[in-house]
């Protein structure tokens, strides 16, 4: 796969990521589909989140490495951007629960910390 190919993939689920989360912000009723509200914002919300930071990040990679980034990077940038978002969301979600916040992130973020590794490992 090539690297602008990739590049541009990510921009085009960025912006419609975008433009589906402020649609379903403007013109769906939380209160009569709960569900699917929250659902559909969260999902959207991480794959704008995700997609914007890694486009962010691969400009910063870009200038730290000297111009010499490959597919790997921009992949890996995408999952670790996608679990941080994943976590953001969670927390919202830990908070509306009423779950023991310190704790319950601290948890999760651990989760998320050993399987990010367990991915890289898988990698190699």
């Amino acid at each position: 796969m090539k690297k602008r190919f990739l590049l541009l993939l990510i921009f085009i689920i960025f912006v419609i990521s975008l433009i589906t989360f402020f649609l379903i912000l403007n013109y769906l009723d939380p209160y009569e589909y709960k569900v699917v509200a929250i659902s559909s914002i969260s999902f959207t919300f991480v794959l704008w989140v995700s997609t914007f930071l890694t486009l962010l990040l691969y400009f910063i990679k870009k200038i730290y490495y000297r111009w010499r980034v490959y597919v790997y990077h921009v992949l890996t940038s995408f999952r670790q951007w996608f679990f941080v978002s994943l976590f953001f969301v969670w927390m919202i979600f830990f908070n509306i629960l009423w779950a023991t916040p310190i704790l319950t992130w601290f948890l999760l973020f651990i989760l998320f910390i050993f399987l990010e590794l367990f991915i890289q490992n898988l990698e190699k």
